[in-house]
């Protein structure tokens, strides 16, 4: 991984993440409610890398709910956004490679786009096991986009972009299968997994070129100016070779799928 993704800053996007991270509230709120039935009834929950509270702030609802972040301005938009769902969560400052809690403290640790981003995240793992009850949950959250439709297709193309315009931005290989082959070293025997929500996006492929230019888009609101202007002068020309029809409007289902890993907690 580039020591440019590992270095990158949420000052700048804490305010708009959720937005641009978006989950309907019926669908956010079947994710909490699907969550906190994994962790079990009256469970204490970590969300180690919270960020702007995107996936702990409807859990909350369900659940006692603890959300850890390094980042200062992502913990004020977590805090922002717990007051609009009028929900209370519990907050700590704090690495994931160090949790700042005691061993055998929670019944489930939920972990979303945060693994990819860490050189040492096979630490963090240890951390998550070490912080988990014997009998606790890690509970392993991805979006899953259709990867057939436009928004798939530009999404994939735009990695392969990134890939030559800015080698530095590469997210580790836990966004991989080396993920679940850790866990299982470590113990970790998964689950059934579960689809906890689903919703559809109306866009069209010059739509998302526009959000890709005014970085309202996950893969690009991380690029400085000169790597954005690398990637686009790619990624506008292939689209209009892929979608001739730039402004046609596609109907793009996204899930967000839970991963309940057992045997963690020592």
């Amino acid at each position: 991984m580039g020591q440019a993704y590992n270095e990158m800053s949420y000052v700048e996007v804490a305010a708009r993440y959720n937005d641009i991270n978006h989950i309907p509230p019926q669908a956010a709120e079947a994710l909490g409610k699907a969550a906190a039935e994994l962790a079990g009834p009256n469970s204490t929950i970590l969300d180690f890398g919270a960020g702007a509270g995107r996936i702990a702030v409807p859990i909350a609802k369900y659940s006692k709910m603890v959300a850890l972040d390094i980042e200062h301005h992502m913990q004020l938009a977590c805090k922002e956004f717990a007051k609009q769902q009028g929900v209370s969560l519990t907050y700590s400052v704090g690495t994931v490679l160090k949790l700042p809690f005691a061993a055998n403290t929670f019944d489930a640790v939920v972990t979303s786009n945060v693994l990819h981003q860490i050189d040492a995240w096979r630490l963090a793992l240890v951390e998550a096991a070490r912080v988990l009850k014997p009998e606790g949950v890690l509970i392993v959250g991805r979006d899953l986009l259709d990867e057939e439709s436009c928004a798939g297709r530009m999404r994939s193309a735009s990695r392969r972009f990134t890939a030559e315009v800015a080698p530095d931005f590469q997210p580790t290989d836990a966004a991989g299968p080396a993920l679940f082959e850790a866990i299982g070293k470590l113990g970790g025997r998964p689950g059934r997994p579960v689809t906890a929500c689903a919703w559809t996006e109306t866009e069209s492929p010059s739509s998302i070129l526009e959000k890709m230019e005014d970085r309202l888009h996950n893969e690009t609101w991380s690029l400085d100016d000169e790597k954005l202007a690398a990637l686009m002068q790619l990624m506008r020309p292939w689209t209009a070779e892929k979608f001739p029809e730039l402004d046609r409007e596609e109907e793009i289902r996204w899930e967000f799928g839970l991963y309940p890993i057992m045997g963690m907690g020592k």
